[in-house]
């Protein structure tokens, strides 16, 4: 296996910039590399198919865009991406939970810890939002990248701009930093941090690009994305019970009785009042109310006494309800990814069943069948051919070497013949398996291959059917008929157990192996003492089977006498 390539050439953008090394340079320069396109970005080679093509975008970069602009294939760019889409998932999550389950009531309004979190989340939302005034963005054909200040910011300001904006801006710290008790004004301030949710699906693509970085497996990237959806809209659902209240708290300055009734306390006067039950207490109700809902159960044991709570609960369940669908048919799509051979496998063997049947073949044949089938596929299926038919030839050659190393360990006669004629030998074999009591060789047939045992065990019958010998795991049948004139078997080869041989044909046991002087002499050698071993059998055999023949003779004559 060839190692990976370290170029020697100096390919370096240096050379396009100044020689002097000041530190202010070396960090300058710094952070132009990081700014430019990536070949350890994940998504680089999705859209640039080479190396070549990446350094020529790197010098279109350099020459025709803007200074310091950011390449969305760039490092910086992944890395402050990954760290946005934990932040922006945060930043979900802290809003809602700030808006539905921090009441002050009744206190006047201040700050609390999660409004200093938030402020740090929003601060950061804002930088997110400079950056993206100064990073390129591929077009819509994705053959080109923008890289020029005013498109990108005509682009930005067109889209995204005004909902990272204003999700961003801190206007409920500054609410509460200046003492302003205009409760509707800090509702508006609540809401909208909540136009950050509009960002999910960039959020979890980004998260995507992250784990590519790990892993490729589609299991793996599908089961973080649903995840991360089930954990958002738990929490989401959990704070939505509450909406009815809060809203009215923070419109008429009072908060309602009556609603929540699955807040249950000893105290009689706390049932239906919110604010005596911690921010804890009702947020693990709400969450067992809401995972209720999704996995089945319902709102069937809470009473529900006002219509907008009604409508509330209404909108969670048909919500849940649609979730649960998707989840099933996601559970669905990985079972199918991950068990695909496997239900291939057994429609084939529903298949063959089909066929038998038709047929109408004796259960022996029906059994020796399946067993075949079983040992061959082991259970899943797939069509090798596809799969190697669209791979270089290198790469099928160290399939095939990887596939081959243990039997050709095992095989001495194969020993000294060079690594490259190895893996080219290995190409020519074919795969064929038998099961016990088949018929491999027949003595007296002509022989145009030669067989290599992978694993199993034949047994060996001279021409006149005597039992020389058992061959095993690494041996070889087949090349005293190479050697012959006639080209005829001298022996009959057949499967002791299940059997899995490698043949090799004619042509390329002369062209590979004959070839060789050290294996040539090999093969000649051992084909003499198999010759001289058959022989001497053979004749042992005759004079057993002419003794066994005079023994019944006088026997018949003595019963007639």
């Amino acid at each position: 296996m060839l190692k990976k390539h370290k170029c020697t050439l100096s390919l370096d953008i240096d050379k396009t910039t100044q020689k002097k090394r000041s530190i202010q340079f070396i960090i300058a320069q710094l952070i132009r590399k990081a700014c430019l396109i990536s070949q350890d970005h994940p998504n680089t080679f999705d859209h640039y198919r080479s190396d070549t093509a990446v350094t020529a975008e790197q010098q279109q970069q350099l020459f025709e865009g803007d200074s310091y602009v950011i390449h969305p294939l760039s490092l910086f760019s992944l890395y402050w991406d990954g760290i946005m889409a934990v932040l922006n998932v945060l930043h979900m999550c802290c809003s809602t939970f700030r808006l539905c389950f921090i009441i002050d009531y009744p206190h006047p309004l201040h700050l609390h810890k999660t409004d200093l979190f938030m402020l740090f989340l929003q601060l950061l939302a804002l930088l997110d939002t400079i950056i993206k005034f100064n990073t390129g963005f591929f077009q819509e054909s994705f053959s080109n990248v923008v890289m020029l200040r005013k498109q990108i910011a005509c682009r930005y300001l067109r889209y995204k701009f005004w909902i990272d904006f204003l999700s961003s801006v801190p206007l409920q710290f500054i609410l509460l930093f200046t003492g302003s008790n205009m409760r509707r004004f800090h509702l508006l301030a609540h809401v909208l941090p909540l136009l950050r949710i509009i960002k999910l699906k960039s959020t979890i693509t980004n998260l995507h690009t992250v784990v590519k970085i790990f892993t490729l497996s589609f299991m793996w990237h599908r089961s973080i994305h649903h995840l991360i959806l089930f954990a958002v809209s738990m929490h989401w659902s959990s704070c939505f019970l509450y909406t009815p209240v809060v809203f009215t708290y923070y419109w008429t300055g009072s908060v309602p009785k009556g609603y929540n009734t699955f807040l249950k306390s000893t105290d009689v006067d706390a049932n239906g009042d919110i604010t005596k039950f911690s921010i804890c207490q009702r947020y693990l109700q709400a969450l067992f109310v809401c995972l209720s809902t999704f996995f089945g159960t319902g709102f069937s044991t809470y009473k529900v006494n006002n219509a907008d709570e009604f409508i509330i609960h209404s909108c969670i369940i048909l919500y849940a309800s649609m979730f649960m669908v998707y989840t099933i048919v996601f559970l669905l799509k990985i079972y199918m990814t991950q068990y695909n051979s496997t239900i291939r496998y057994n429609g084939l063997i529903n298949q063959v069943e089909a066929y038998m049947q038709q047929k109408q073949f004796p259960k022996p044949l029906k059994k020796r069948v399946f067993t075949f089938y079983t040992y061959k596929y082991e259970n899943k299926y797939y069509k090798e051919d596809a799969v190697l038919d669209c791979l270089s030839e290198q790469l099928r050659h160290e399939i095939v070497m990887h596939t081959c190393n243990r039997f050709i360990q095992k095989v001495k006669l194969l020993r000294g013949l060079a690594g490259h004629l190895m893996g080219e030998l290995m190409s020519y074999l074919k795969p064929e398996e038998y099961l016990a009591n088949d018929l491999i060789v027949r003595a007296g047939d002509i022989g145009d291959c030669v067989y290599f045992i992978a694993y199993g065990t034949v047994a060996v019958y001279s021409l006149k059917g005597a039992e020389i010998t058992h061959l095993e795991d690494g041996d070889h049948f087949g090349t005293v008929a190479m050697l012959m004139k006639d080209s005829k078997r001298i022996a009959t080869i057949v499967a002791v157990e299940i059997t899995h041989v490698y043949r090799l044909d004619a042509i390329y046991f002369r062209q590979y192996l004959m070839s060789n002087k050290i294996i040539r002499e090999r093969i000649e050698t051992l084909a003499s003492k198999r010759m001289h071993v058959t022989v001497l059998q053979d004749e042992e055999f005759r004079r057993k089977q002419e003794k066994k023949w005079e023994d019944n003779i006088v026997l018949s004559s003595h019963d007639f006498s």
